[in-house]
């Protein structure tokens, strides 16, 4: 039985193909690439219902278990926003994420709907590990059409 040897320009394309192979391996492990479809949309209802439910069921002070991030510009989160809510604009996510760790839920709102911030920072933070996100439908104008107060100024 004849034995053929392998050429070095072929030895190196094999290696190469390897090599490129165990880094999407790697890669499509670590990474998880999130699509409208990963999006879960709450209403306005619903999201109250969810973040002051364990504070009156378990009667809690703590705000714990869940927050509501603003991902818009400072000057817009001044101008009005979710009484209680955190400012973390889209731009600085991934630097500042670690404000909202601890937190069981976050909901996520814009300014109406299909808020393009609201949705890609649903995305990106699912992206960075957090487990349950959900998207305001709607959004503040929602939130206010419904009645539900807005407040402006710094806090939150």
């Amino acid at each position: 039985m004849e034995r053929t040897r392998m050429g070095p320009s072929r030895a190196r394309w094999v290696i190469a193909a390897f090599l490129v192979s165990a880094f999407w391996a790697e890669i499509g492990c670590t990474s998880r690439i999130t699509s409208d479809r990963d999006l879960v949309l709450i209403d306005p209802a619903e999201a109250v219902k969810l973040l002051d439910g364990p504070k009156t069921l378990l009667d809690l002070g703590s705000n714990a278990a869940g927050a509501w991030v603003d991902p818009r510009s400072e000057s817009q989160f001044r101008a009005g926003h979710i009484p209680g809510a955190i400012s973390l604009p889209f731009q600085n996510v991934t630097v500042d994420h670690d404000k909202l760790k601890g937190y069981d839920v976050l909901i996520v709102y814009g300014d109406d709907y299909h808020d393009p911030k609201a949705e890609g920072m649903s995305k990106r933070l699912l992206e960075l590990g957090f487990k349950d996100v959900r998207t305001l439908r709607g959004g503040l104008q929602a939130w206010a059409d419904l009645g539900h107060p807005v407040e402006t100024g710094n806090q939150g």
